[in-house]
């Protein structure tokens, strides 16, 4: 991976290159950033810089044989630890166990989600972690030397499922690696990190992308500018998102219009189909299901923006402006936080494996009656 297939954030590239040549690399560094940003892709390009023996000034060659290896994730150097679940019949399971199906995930989509990895290896609902013997595993690897003579990386991805019993034991060898040893902690929400952790790592925050890099990058794809710009508005800087838009019509049809059909409905109480409503997005996968709701919770932000401030400081398209220009006044200091942490609740329900049918049928009533509140 090189950076300049990362997605935007070139200050971020500037600053882990200059940390390089000023001989600053922090032996425990934490690519913090939400879903979509490219924290695992900046942490794999980093760990292609650092190694390349042919590098400029401002990436990787791309051409080396250590370049090959890494962007192949055929760095005997490079390990990965990530979340997972028990093989059949074998109770000690650890990546190393997994690590044929996550080196094709990850060739085929290095902006991948836990969503599309869950759903990469189980069909069903099980819960992943990062297990007690991966801790003990990272440890007894990271003690031999390195194979290829330079630095070892470990990236641990979804530091937020660090448990306790998995952190203690790699507390030590995170604080005192052993020599030109790296780990490259990614993560996507921070108050899911135990201190433990954060208190040895040093923090990079990777924010949401660009629109306008998320534009140039889709029109680079032979999209046209106008199809780009309306996916980079509806993707809110989540590459992972701008690549499933992009593979839609119109994604105006996949949020807005479903956004603002069901807001309409929510409103005048239309039980009928509002849970003929709730069967449909339970047979959406729970991908989708989290994005709209993201773009609900999105949607409901603008337009409390758009009821107290005018349309200055709103980002709105001219469909969902028509739209909001009625709706707006009925978002307000009475329901909006209400609604928006309804909503939120409703996307950690969809998260953790709730029953979509009846998490999207209840919140349906819920923003009825917050709608529709006085007083």
């Amino acid at each position: 991976m090189q950076f300049s297939q990362v997605i935007g954030h070139s200050a971020i590239k500037e600053r882990l290159i200059s940390a390089f040549h000023e001989g600053r690399i922090a032996h425990a560094l934490m690519f913090l950033g939400p879903e979509g940003s490219g924290n695992l892709p900046l942490a794999l390009a980093f760990a292609q810089y650092i190694s390349c023996p042919n590098k400029t000034e401002t990436d990787s060659c791309g051409e080396c044989p250590t370049c090959k290896k890494i962007s192949h994730l055929q760095f005997a150097d490079l390990f990965f630890t990530f979340p997972f679940f028990n093989k059949t019949g074998k109770d000690r399971t650890t990546c190393d166990d997994w690590l044929i199906e996550w080196r094709a995930h990850l060739t085929a989509n290095v902006y991948t989600d836990l969503d599309q990895w869950r759903n990469k290896i189980t069909e069903e609902n099980k819960q992943l972690n990062i297990s007690v013997y991966e801790a003990a595993n990272i440890v007894n690897r990271l003690s031999l030397k390195s194979y290829e003579g330079g630095y070892k990386f470990q990236v641990i991805w979804m530091a937020d499922f660090l448990k306790p019993d998995t952190a203690n034991k790699l507390l030590k060898i995170v604080e005192e690696p052993p020599d030109k040893t790296l780990f490259f902690f990614v993560a996507n929400s921070l108050e899911n990190i135990l201190p433990t952790i954060l208190s040895r790592v040093q923090m990079l925050y990777v924010p949401a992308v660009n629109d306008d890099d998320v534009r140039m990058a889709l029109e680079k794809m032979n999209l046209s500018a106008e199809h780009s710009s309306s996916i980079a508005h509806f993707a809110h800087g989540n590459w992972t998102k701008a690549l499933q838009l992009a593979q839609a019509e119109n994604p105006d049809e996949v949020y807005a219009t479903e956004f603002q059909e069901w807001m309409r409905k929510c409103f005048k109480k239309e039980i009928v189909w509002l849970f003929n409503w709730a069967n449909r997005m339970h047979d959406k996968s729970r991908e989708d299901q989290k994005h709209f709701l993201t773009y609900a919770l999105d949607q409901i932000r603008q337009n409390l923006m758009l009821n107290y401030t005018g349309g200055d400081l709103v980002r709105m398209n001219d469909q969902e402006m028509a739209f909001s220009s009625k709706f707006s006044p009925f978002i307000n200091d009475l329901n909006a936080e209400g609604l928006m942490e309804e909503i939120t609740e409703a996307h950690n329900d969809v998260s953790r494996n709730a029953y979509s049918k009846m998490v999207f049928a209840d919140l349906s009533l819920k923003i009825h009656y917050l709608l529709v509140r006085k007083s």
